[in-house]
């Protein structure tokens, strides 16, 4: 997954803006009630606080510099365990899992043909200006749809897989690029508003991958209280099912309008001559791709002028006071 340099400047935005305490105070304050419900409610939690205000002053700081590391330490671990879920959720799974996750990636495999030969189907009435309305809906979900997935030997068995895969394997296919290796250097010349947007991006799905950690963490409170399984599964779902494909869609569609918007900055900046065709950029692109991976030898290709720098240095500063003088 692209997310190396991403993750890095994601992960300090995260810290500065401290979210994740917010969770983990929901998480641990949802774990109370359940205790409560079980233990007198509303009397149980006013006796709980009459008992702790009798304790001494250092005891109550103590026992609330406890209630802070378990909260921070919840936090740290569902942030450690964000990446392997998210890689679960993608379809990453370990061998015994073999065959479900073959009979997944052939199923999708099914849909994704059912989904071309019909976009070919609509293709030459759409073109033609004689589709009716129904058709022109069901061409534009087909072709949305088959943006969502990559090619057939790429596929991954679930649907958070398979869009950020499609957004891997993208500017191979469209530009000869590995998108995975060059990566790192096309992060270094996007603009600070597109990496800023990326990471935040990057923000968006791991909060939706840590929610679905908090929720199946939350059925764990069963033993206080049944209802914590219905409500920690249907947390769990939702985020799963629905909050991290809409996430990881956003951070997918920003990953490949940076290869399709600034690729070209990329040429510019390593001194590469930019290609005349989409044919040649593909052979352009491979090359490109060995080049920062392993290097070439040769006099092939010759590179064109570095370009100009992108900032202006600042202007001395002036002595006003000798000037005045």
């Amino acid at each position: 997954m692209i997310d190396v340099v991403t993750e890095a400047v994601a992960g300090r935005l995260a810290e500065r803006a401290v979210t994740r305490l917010g969770p983990a105070l929901i998480f641990w304050s949802g774990g109370a009630l359940a205790w409560l419900t079980g233990n007198g409610g509303w009397a149980g939690l006013v006796r709980l606080g009459e008992q702790a205000a009798e304790l001494p002053g250092l005891v109550q700081l103590a026992l609330l510099a406890g209630v802070l590391v378990v909260v921070s330490a919840s936090a740290l671990l569902v942030a450690r365990l964000t990446r392997p879920v998210l890689r679960l959720l993608e379809g990453y799974w370990p061998r015994p899992a073999g065959w479900l996750r073959d009979r997944l990636v052939t199923r999708t495999a099914a849909r994704r043909a059912a989904l071309a030969a019909e976009l070919r189907q609509l293709a030459g009435p759409v073109d033609s200006g004689q589709a009716s309305t129904a058709q022109t809906a069901r061409y534009a979900h087909c072709e949305a749809a088959l943006h969502r997935l990559p090619a057939e030997r790429w596929l991954l068995p679930t649907p958070v897989g398979n869009l950020l895969r499609a957004a891997e394997v993208g500017p191979t296919e469209k530009y000869g690029v590995d998108a995975v290796a060059v990566w790192p250097h096309l992060w270094c010349v996007l603009p600070e508003p597109v990496r800023t947007d990326l990471a935040r991006a990057r923000v968006g799905v791991d909060n939706a991958v840590a929610a679905v950690i908090w929720g199946l963490g939350f059925v764990a409170f069963a033993g206080w209280n049944a209802w914590a399984v219905p409500a920690g599964l249907l947390l769990a779902g939702c985020a799963a099912g629905w909050w991290v494909p809409a996430r990881a869609a956003s951070y997918a569609d920003l990953l490949t309008a940076g290869y399709d918007l600034y690729r070209g900055e990329l040429y510019r900046q390593l001194r590469w001559p930019l290609p005349d065709n989409p044919d040649d950029e593909r052979r352009s692109g491979r090359q490109l791709t060995t080049y920062l991976v392993r290097g070439l030898a040769g006099t092939a290709p010759t590179f064109v002028p570095a370009p100009p720098p992108t900032f202006v240095p600042a202007p001395p500063p002036t002595d006003t006071a000798a000037g005045a003088t």
